[in-house]
């Protein structure tokens, strides 16, 4: 039986806003505490072990890429839960690896982790794009979106305050305690058993009655020729050089928030950036959701509400790091009573929320090109496949100290061509609606098509097609 919650959809496993809910938890679980251990600098161990974790993620991120890109094959073939469940293994796997390193100092079993986490941050990401592009409706895509990747937030909230409760006394650049890693396990475990909770499209039924989609198998050929054929979506590549940044912020604020700042000022740092971070996702949702304007209208307001902010923050960024001689770290790390603290945080907020929300940005613009699971998936895929190569390049340039002012310059000259980019494609490419675009599989809601025939906009063949996929949306629910 649902249950009814005030302001809210009813409470019911096979809900599409639920089930986005459950995903978004899992990505607190994983990539949410993925983040508070980098936010920290060298991943949460001790000054000295910064070049290892920075080749042990270089790793991470170049098998992201390849998981990622084909995570979608993976996702179509064996559904949302396994998949899922995957995802939360490896990070289980990095953060004992990154426990372990501590503990002895030994590189083995942190670059296999390496690769583990690797494999899993690409099925991870692409089943939380599959469910929040897919499941949503349009008129409430950005509102899963930020569901999705707030609780991701919420996640390295969590990880960030319990270092920085156990840190708060300390002005050393010391490690995280053992306790710290331990927490994040169990959490993590907790993650797992709770991706068996996700159900596939055909299983998900939205308020008015009818599945979000009708899904006919296929072979894992049929998919994989599917995963590669999106390769060839124009649209896709332009996005590109837009994908590529959209991660490095972590690293290279990890990376600089280590070379610059004692323990308890990154953890202060890193836990504030990911606090902030939730209330400005919940305003860029209610711009992108805002049910006066057309989807162009949305996407352009959002980009130059993120676009501007970000450009404004790498420059920033810029200026601040041109004199920092990676060679020669400071005597005295920052601690958050001096007083070039309060400049500092201010330009960590900034660089953190800006950066973060252009993830936002770019999800809600590949949600605006299908409603089609199978091709969500794909999207998500490509998406996170170049953010990991991206985030790999990074990762290996920091690896090999690359003067930081060339790091920043560089990350900016992405951010900016993907603000023209996407400038481009929401004046020119972004229509009202997909919904009418015959995608195979996808069921229109009543309430579309009941406003597309008041407005006399629904064509002909769309009432027929409409009429088979809800006798057989009316199928599957009894099944």
């Amino acid at each position: 039986m649902a249950v009814k919650l005030p302001g809210l959809p009813e409470l019911r496993l096979n809900s599409p806003y639920w089930q986005n809910v459950i995903m978004g938890i899992l990505v607190g679980l994983t990539a949410g505490l993925y983040v508070a251990l980098n936010l920290l600098g060298a991943g949460g161990g001790r000054p000295n072990s910064a070049q290892m974790v920075q080749v042990v993620n270089a790793t991470l991120c170049a098998v992201w890429f390849f998981s990622a890109s084909f995570g979608g094959t993976v996702l179509n073939k064996i559904g949302p839960a396994i998949t899922a469940c995957l995802g939360v293994i490896g990070y289980i796997i990095y953060v004992g690896s990154l426990w372990y390193f501590d503990q002895t100092g030994k590189t083995g079993f942190p670059i296999f982790a390496g690769v583990a986490i690797g494999i899993s941050a690409g099925l991870i990401f692409v089943t939380m794009g599959y469910i929040a592009m897919s499941y949503s409706e349009e008129q409430d895509r950005g509102t899963y979106i930020t569901m999705s990747i707030n609780l991701q937030a919420v996640g390295a909230c969590v990880g960030g305050i319990i270092p920085l409760i156990i840190n708060r006394e300390s002005t050393e650049a010391a490690g995280v305690p053992s306790v710290v890693y331990i927490v994040f396990i169990v959490l993590m475990g907790i993650g797992a058993i709770a991706a068996f909770l996700l159900l596939p499209p055909n299983k998900i039924i939205r308020d008015d009655g009818n599945v979000v989609a009708t899904i006919a198998p296929r072979s894992f050929g049929q998919e994989l020729k599917a995963n590669l054929e999106i390769f060839r979506d124009w649209k896709l590549l332009l996005m590109v050089p837009a994908f590529l940044p959209a991660e490095c912020f972590l690293v290279y604020g990890g990376s600089v928030n280590a070379y610059h700042n004692n323990l308890r000022t990154r953890s202060l740092l890193s836990f504030i950036a990911v606090v902030l971070q939730i209330p400005c996702g919940w305003g860029l949702q209610k711009i992108l959701d805002h049910k006066q304007w057309k989807r162009k209208t949305r996407a352009l307001i959002g980009l130059v509400v993120v676009g501007v902010p970000l450009i404004g923050a790498w420059t920033w960024e810029i200026i601040r790091v041109r004199d920092y001689n990676r060679a020669v770290p400071p005597t005295k790390p920052l601690d958050w009573t001096d007083d070039d603290f309060v400049a500092i945080f201010f330009l960590f907020m900034l660089n953190w929320v800006a950066s973060s929300l252009w993830q936002y940005i770019i999800l809600y613009f590949l949600g605006c090109f299908s409603n089609s699971p199978r091709k969500a998936a794909n999207y998500a895929g490509v998406f996170r496949g170049f953010l990991g190569a991206g985030e790999a390049i990074c990762f290996g340039v920091d690896s090999i100290a690359v003067p930081y002012m060339k790091e920043a310059a560089v990350i900016f000259a992405f951010y900016t061509a993907g603000v023209f980019i996407f400038l481009y494609l929401a004046i020119f490419h972004i229509s009202d609606t997909e919904y009418f675009s015959h995608e195979e599989g996808v069921v229109i809601p009543k309430h579309v098509l009941e406003e597309a025939r008041v407005d006399g906009t629904l064509p002909e063949m769309t009432v027929c097609a409409s009429q088979r996929d809800e006798e057989t949306s009316k199928t599957k629910s009894l099944m």
